[in-house]
């Protein structure tokens, strides 16, 4: 019979043993576990409120919740569906935090904006969304989450039965650059540009379909062989403006006459699903027509257009200053030595560059190349009868031949020294000739202004 004072130790032993093993069941090991005790939920919702039809912006929302949070942003796997266009860049993520019995949990929300081409039933099949959450004993679990199957439904209107192509938007504009004239003779080997740009809101360039214009003539009431169409490849970009997408397809035209004749291009026009009122609008390209006449470009009338020609007086003016100029610019080219020659010698630029040398020889301590610079300033300046008997020039000149006769101390010069001379030098007026207002012996206090 087991002692009764051991049952109350057998009992703690027990429920240690229980508690280790019910906290080991509820170990998260991957991320389903994390799922099948709750601390993880996924979920699928197509946001069609309202009536969608083809062509239109329709969002598909996939909401990721755990109640601790998130290691690493999750990601929305590549997935397709048929007759869907998909932007490259169609997924907004949104965090946010919900709560759930009193407690917080941690969202993530991915919006996938598609336009679906094809009135129907779609069917979504499980989309794989990657996840990684920091959880609180068994530290960062990663894995694969999918979401349930879903499905919508797009319609198409009645009054888009039979019409191909046409542009879902609440506002959509047209803007046509470059017109034929009807009453003007075109001559062979001339050419029209035309542009024509569309805008709509809320709908991305892509879901705007190209435009096609054809010429006719008139006269075989076919399609012309006398014009050539270059049609430029069509730019499409979108841009947001206060957080809305709006889409812009630019087409360009260029018609060269090659034949005289009559020609014309049928008025297009591009239907419009207005979202806003679910009407059918319609934006017209109008028609155009044009003569080609027998000349050729070269032998039109070089008259022909002057007389259109108004030269008003800002034109005048214009004319003369840019006439004007290019005569100056001729002149500078031709006479650039010259001009620079006048340039350096009213800027004194020689005299700056010969100070700036002898200062620096000074500082060097390199006095021949000083002496030599010395003199050159002053036959630049005209003063060389100045330096010749000057006490400073004297000791230079010592130093520069190595005249050992000298003490160091009489015959050392300072940079300050060298400035103070080419002051002196600089404010002598008139001196030519040793006979100048100084004696030879003169000393000269250099460190005096």
């Amino acid at each position: 019979m087991m002692n009764k004072k051991f049952i109350p130790l057998l009992a703690f032993i027990l429920l240690i043993c229980q508690q280790a093993l019910i906290s080991k069941a509820l170990a998260a090991k991957n991320i389903e576990d994390l799922v099948s005790q709750g601390k993880l939920t996924i979920s699928l919702k197509v946001n069609q409120n309202r009536q969608y039809i083809v062509g239109q912006a329709l969002i598909i929302s996939i909401e990721i919740s755990t109640d601790r949070w998130f290691a690493t942003g999750s990601q929305v796997q590549h997935f397709t569906l048929k007759n869907v266009v998909m932007q490259a860049n169609n997924t907004t993520t949104i965090n946010g935090s919900k709560r759930i019995n009193g407690q917080t949990w941690a969202m993530q929300t991915h919006e996938i904006t598609l336009y679906p081409t094809a009135s129907g039933v779609y069917h979504v099949a499980p989309i794989k969304v990657d996840v990684s959450i920091n959880t609180e004993k068994d530290g960062v679990v990663s894995g694969v989450l999918r979401t349930q199957e879903s499905s919508f439904t797009i319609e198409l209107p009645e009054a888009l039965a039979g019409i191909e192509d046409f542009i879902v938007s609440p506002q959509v504009t047209l803007s046509i650059d470059g017109q034929f004239d009807e009453d003007r003779d075109y001559a062979v080997g001339e050419a029209i540009t035309q542009t024509i740009t569309i805008t709509a809101s809320d709908t991305p360039a892509m879901m705007i379909k190209p435009i096609n214009l054809f010429v006719n003539d008139v006269a075989t009431k076919g399609i012309a062989d006398g014009v050539s169409i270059y049609h430029k490849p069509g730019q499409v970009f979108d841009k947001t403006n206060r957080g809305s997408l709006i889409g812009t397809r630019v087409e360009s035209f260029t018609y060269i006459f090659e034949k005289p004749g009559r020609y014309v291009i049928a008025e297009q026009v591009i239907y419009w699903w207005n979202s806003q009122s679910n009407t059918l609008e319609r934006l017209l390209i109008p028609s155009s027509a044009w003569t080609v006449s027998g000349g050729a470009l070269g032998q039109i009338n070089p008259l022909i257009g002057l007389k259109d020609a108004r030269f008003t007086v800002e034109t005048i003016i214009t004319l003369f200053m840019l006439l004007s100029l290019l005569i100056l610019i001729y002149l500078g080219f031709v006479k650039r030595h010259h001009l620079s020659a006048l340039y350096n010698k009213f800027t004194k630029r020689e005299q700056r560059l010969l100070r700036r040398n002898l200062l620096s020889s000074i500082k060097k301590n390199n006095y021949l190349a000083a002496s030599q610079y010395l003199y050159q300033y002053a036959v630049l300046s005209n003063k060389q009868a100045y330096i010749k008997d000057c006490q400073l020039t004297d000791k230079l000149n010592k130093l520069a031949f190595n005249d050992t006769n000298v003490e160091s101390a009489q015959i050392s010069i300072s940079v300050n020294e060298a400035k103070t001379l080419i002051r002196k030098i600089d404010n002598v007026i008139g001196v030519k000739t040793k006979e100048a207002n100084f004696t030879p012996n003169e000393r000269i206090n250099l460190n005096s202004d």
